[in-house]
């Protein structure tokens, strides 16, 4: 789609590129807005599908130059801050959310399947995700910072692996079929503008009976519905789309993956949700 621009407080004017729904590709741009809305961040539910996403996304470029991520979260936390006030000091100062169950990780999501093997890191950062793998894993990622994919490519190829530094369809280009028995996709498909290209392409590359291990924010949770804009799954324009556990699995389905969530993957009352995608 050709390039449009808008303006923001924050980043002045940048380019972005039009998006129609990215689960079934319809225009929304005659649906009304969706009150949750942040100009010029305009929200939609789409028509046919009801998939809820940010209909302009901000050109690759554009989010590594002037929208790197310690950047965004300071201008996330000013604007929850002022949304929320109190609510949002405490919670920062006494975290008074209960963190019953224990604290899930992609260590313990893929170890736990399988012993070993080449393994994806999409959005992969500066490795670090990586770090806890044995090394009967080869750890590969791709990262759209050129610095961040650097550190991850020296840390990568000392284990036998590497890092890509580009966008997440043109990187998974780059591998042969069937080349990964596992992919990481944690807090990274909600930033995507492309999710179900990006699943498409991941399908080719992950060997049969491989799988993917997704984290996103539940956008069907009750706390979402209960703070409306103040939830803390919303990150203008981070967050390009919100997904729930019914359009997260039709997404993967579309690509080539059945969808698993285990006993807690996609509990109404928790922010996010995890789901396994294993390729059909």
């Amino acid at each position: 789609m050709p390039v449009a621009t808008v303006e923001t407080q924050k980043f002045g004017t940048i380019p972005v590129r039009h998006r129609d729904c990215p689960l079934c590709g319809r225009n929304n741009d005659e649906a009304p807005e969706h009150r949750f809305s942040l100009p010029p961040w305009i929200v939609r539910a789409c028509r046919d599908c009801g998939f809820v996403y940010i209909d302009h996304a901000p050109d690759y470029e554009v989010q590594v130059e002037r929208m790197a991520w310690d950047r965004t979260t300071k201008i996330e936390e000013e604007r929850r801050a002022e949304l929320r006030p109190i609510s949002y000091r405490a919670s920062k100062s006494l975290r008074f959310r209960m963190h019953i169950l224990p604290k899930r990780t992609m260590l313990d999501a893929i170890a736990a399947r399988i012993a070993g093997g080449n393994l994806i890191d999409l959005g992969c950062g500066n490795g670090q995700a990586m770090d806890g793998f044995p090394s009967s894993f080869t750890p590969y990622g791709i990262e759209i910072s050129a610095e961040l994919a650097r550190q991850a490519d020296r840390a990568f190829r000392a284990r036998g692996g590497a890092a890509i530094n580009a966008p997440s369809v043109e990187g998974l280009r780059q591998f042969p079929e069937s080349f990964f028995a596992a992919a990481s996709l944690r807090s990274y498909l909600e930033h995507e503008s492309a999710p179900l290209a990006v699943l498409e392409s991941l399908a080719r590359v992950i060997a049969p009976g491989g799988f993917a291990v997704v984290k996103v924010p539940n956008y069907g949770s009750l706390n979402r519905i209960v703070m409306g804009r103040r939830w803390c799954g919303f990150r203008y324009p981070d967050h390009l789309n919100y997904f729930t556990p019914r359009t997260l699995a039709g997404m993967a389905a579309k690509a080539g993956f059945a969808t698993k969530w285990g006993a807690t993957g996609r509990l109404p009352t928790s922010d996010n949700m995890w789901a396994v995608l294993t390729k059909l």
